[in-house]
């Protein structure tokens, strides 16, 4: 009979643990916790330190499991909530981006003389746009390599040439592009491309700066 209570202990462990794990592995990937609230949070925390108080007095192991667990969940998600909150734009280097006449000799170069990692070849025939990203093992910025054989043809024009071309800006999420893209255009600045999503899967949007430097608002 013991052995039953203690395996259905140990099953309520799991399945509690299980049920903000989700929520958890959620918010730091897409770096949102916009629909939790703060006060909830917080007295999930001192409900869950209050079992964890009560599992070491009475000694009861699954009691003191759980909550060390959910203890240290809950404690992650609060401190995303007040990391990610409104108003603070959570801003990293996402990428640079060059064109480049050869794409394969400029990747391969990245790769043997930097140790980059090179990714999967991204093309887009109607356009006759192909592209490499290059990652690097201890960091999260990456380099784009851009091919376009019409690039750099007209000298003359405001088209791009070949070099270094824009500079894209992970802000958190897709919120945050449309928000940030939306407080540069009330403020003046150039919107060259509205929030969208592109071919290769990102969400973003592309301004200029004051002096005229291309930037991506990216997810």
């Amino acid at each position: 009979m013991q052995s039953l209570e203690l395996w259905f202990g140990y099953l309520a462990v799991g399945l509690t643990i299980s049920s903000f794990v989700p929520q958890v592995w959620r918010s730091i990937r897409t770096r949102s916790v916009r629909d939790l609230s703060i006060w909830t949070l917080i007295i999930f925390v001192c409900s869950s330190s209050c079992w964890l108080t009560y599992g070491i007095l009475i000694q009861d192991v699954p009691i003191i499991l759980t909550n060390t667990i959910i203890v240290i969940l809950q404690i992650t998600l609060l401190y995303l909530k007040i990391q990610y909150r409104p108003g603070k734009v959570n801003t990293r280097i996402e990428h640079v981006a060059f064109w480049v006449k050869n794409l394969e000799h400029m990747a391969d170069f990245y790769a043997s003389h930097f140790s980059a990692t090179k990714g999967s070849l991204y093309t887009n025939p109607s356009k006759r746009f192909s592209s490499y990203f290059l990652s690097f093992k201890n960091s999260d910025t990456r380099i784009e390599l851009m091919h376009n054989p019409e690039i750099g043809k007209n000298q003359n024009s405001k088209d791009p040439t070949y070099g270094l071309t824009h500079l894209a800006l992970s802000v958190g999420s897709t919120k945050q592009v449309e928000a940030l893209t939306e407080k540069c255009r009330i403020s003046g600045l150039k919107v060259i491309t509205k929030p969208r999503t592109t071919g290769d899967g990102y969400y973003e949007s592309v301004i200029l700066d004051p002096e005229g430097n291309c930037i991506e608002l990216t997810a």
